[in-house]
């Protein structure tokens, strides 16, 4: 996504490898681009571990060398409650924008994160002229579902591209690359949640994807699916929040 100001359309980059479907549902959408991707760019993107979140990165350098202005990126398994142009705004060269957090490193009380923490303590990497470069116990993670960043902070993609493959290639978890960002975006300003707008159902793809099929079995258009968006049914939230998650919003808004 690319936002220059709010006053401002969105311009959206879909990245898929089913440029047909995606280019027939929003054809009537004139600020929404089709970016298709084969099966060998998937895997290139990948990398040599084939590490599926390390496409992301790959994808948001795509987007920055074809955009000008803030990116702005989210997974597909996240949900437009609102408008977000209010929060989208916020992104400038000291404020960048994530999911959620997660907590810090050395305060976690999950498993994954108390893994993480350890790895960290264990490793120095080398990024850019950066030979030592260590991350810290008071590294916060941030949930990488949404990504907001602004035009002069595309230079870091690159370095967490590196960090993520070095982190990646001594310890195969798979929220390396959101430690990459994370580390990153909290070292050269401040990192702000989008969770009271963005609702991402990680945690709850299967049921989503049932309801999402048989919504799209009924309306098989953009501007259908529009019409009847309050007859989109999802699946119960597994935590404790509260509002509906609404598709498609922030096209009417």
């Amino acid at each position: 996504l690319k936002n220059s100001s709010k006053e401002d359309a969105l311009n959206i980059l879909i990245y898929t490898d089913d440029e047909n479907y995606f280019s027939e549902f929003f054809q009537k959408f004139n600020f929404i681009k089709i970016i298709s991707i084969n099966k060998d760019q998937i895997e290139k993107w990948r990398g040599p571990l084939d590490f599926v979140h390390r496409a992301k990165i790959e994808i948001l350098k795509d987007a920055a060398a074809r955009c000008s202005g803030a990116l702005y990126y989210c997974d597909s398994d996240t949900v437009f409650q609102n408008c977000p142009l209010d929060i989208f705004s916020e992104v400038n060269d000291r404020i960048s924008l994530m999911h959620k957090s997660e907590g810090v490193l050395q305060d976690a009380e999950d498993s994954l994160t108390k893994k993480i923490y350890k790895f960290t303590t264990k490793h120095h990497f080398k990024v850019g002229s950066n030979d030592a470069l260590a991350i810290g116990a008071s590294t916060e993670m941030w949930n990488a579902g949404f990504i907001g960043i602004s035009h002069k902070n595309k230079d870091i993609l690159a370095q967490v591209l590196e960090l993520t493959d070095q982190t990646y290639a001594l310890y195969q978890k798979h929220v390396m690359e959101q430690l990459a960002f994370s580390y990153f975006l909290q070292i050269g300003g401040e990192i702000r949640p989008v969770d009271s707008c963005i609702y991402h159902y990680w945690h709850q793809k299967n049921e989503y994807q049932t309801c999402i099929d048989q919504f799209l079995e009924k309306f098989k258009t953009s501007l259908d699916c529009l019409n009847y968006f309050d007859q989109f049914l999802p699946p119960a939230k597994t935590d404790k929040t509260k509002e509906k998650k609404i598709f498609w919003r922030f096209f009417r808004d």
